[in-house]
């Protein structure tokens, strides 16, 4: 295929239905093949999942879309400062036209999209899983570093929930956002690729939602009225999920799959982040995690995003065995020796 007659233009609503298809069509290339199937129209759908995104097609001279990229925008901590920052994500190229720069052309024209809008000290970063060896060379060719490890970890649900340990666990209320929001701020006051919250962009967050019902929770723990823990909630499997497309022979010829992967072979997920805890309060972190483990809706995985060296990891005593583990790649500042609780 000559890639000298692709151009790369914004996507259009009217792109839906094609990006869609292309990422049937173009499964990643990690150690397991994942492609995704929307239930919602795939350009709304990632617009929804984050606020400020904008996608870009890559297109042969005849019209037809073979790449596909979108970026979001948001402010984060890196090198110890809260800056404008540029998240890639939602890459995929056509098979026919891989291995020709593709990816790379994408990567580089979002990044100048970025600094046209953000300003040329903007940071731009992206999530690499670790044995993605393709998405790791275009990452290098943009990236100062690759760099500070985080890990996914999947959870499958609970057929009830233990004990809450008196704990009532609840979607936060207008003042209780607040004051969550505020004190998961706080928890996370040094760790890197953090993105602070407020309350009026949550809302805003809530309000991109492509369907009827928000995409994002917030959910607290209180004890006598007091918010003593909370988490971030996006239920991506109201509009998309995984489905594996291909295994390595080791696990293909395995008697269990690996934990992230359900029988199914399709991963409808929820994702966490962001969880924080009172000082002494791990217990709460644990009751927010049971909790939302029993209530999962149709996700057939809790994704919890964390730092494997942080408090939550110790706090909800948690097995990495079976975790993904991805890094993050980074046009800007040197990352600093701190805790890590990345933007995804």
């Amino acid at each position: 295929m000559d890639t000298n007659a692709i151009t790369i233009r914004e996507a259009t609503p009217d792109d839906g239905d094609t990006i869609e298809q292309l990422f049937i069509d173009s499964p990643d290339e990690g150690a397991v093949s994942f492609a995704p199937r929307f239930s919602q129209d795939a350009y709304e759908a990632y617009n929804g999942l984050r606020t400020d995104s904008t996608g870009f097609v890559a297109e042969t001279g005849t019209g037809r879309i073979i790449g596909v990229g979108f970026v979001s925008f948001t402010d984060a901590r890196f090198g110890g400062a809260v800056r404008p920052s540029a998240l890639l994500n939602a890459v995929a190229v056509h098979p026919e036209a891989r291995g020709q720069g593709l990816a790379k052309r994408l990567a580089c024209h979002r990044i100048e999209y970025a600094r046209s809008h953000l300003g040329e000290d903007c940071v731009a970063f992206a999530n690499i899983q670790h044995d993605n060896a393709p998405s790791q060379a275009v990452a290098e060719s943009w990236a100062d570093e690759l760099t500070y490890e985080f890990q996914l970890y999947p959870a499958p649900p609970r057929d009830r929930s233990p004990s809450s340990g008196g704990y009532d666990v609840h979607e936060a209320s207008g003042t209780e956002l607040e004051t969550a929001l505020a004190a998961s701020n706080d928890f996370y006051d040094d760790a890197e690729v953090y993105r602070p919250r407020a309350p009026a962009a949550f809302h805003r967050l809530q309000n991109s939602s492509p369907i009827d019902e928000p995409l994002h929770r917030y959910l607290v723990a209180t004890d006598g009225g007091q918010v003593v823990a909370g988490v971030v909630a996006l239920d991506m499997h109201r509009v998309m999920k995984l489905v594996v497309e291909s295994l390595p022979p080791e696990l293909a010829d395995a008697n269990e799959l690996p934990a992230a992967i359900p029988e199914s072979k399709e991963l409808r997920m929820t994702m966490l982040s962001d969880l924080w805890y009172a000082p002494g309060r791990e217990t709460a972190a644990k009751a927010l995690w049971t909790a939302l483990r029993a209530t999962t809706g149709t996700a057939n995985r809790v994704m919890l995003n964390y730092d494997p060296d942080g408090p939550v990891a110790d706090a909800l005593a948690i097995n990495p065995e079976g975790a993904i583990e991805l890094s993050v790649a980074v046009a800007g500042p040197t990352l600093e020796a701190a805790t890590v609780a990345p933007v995804f």
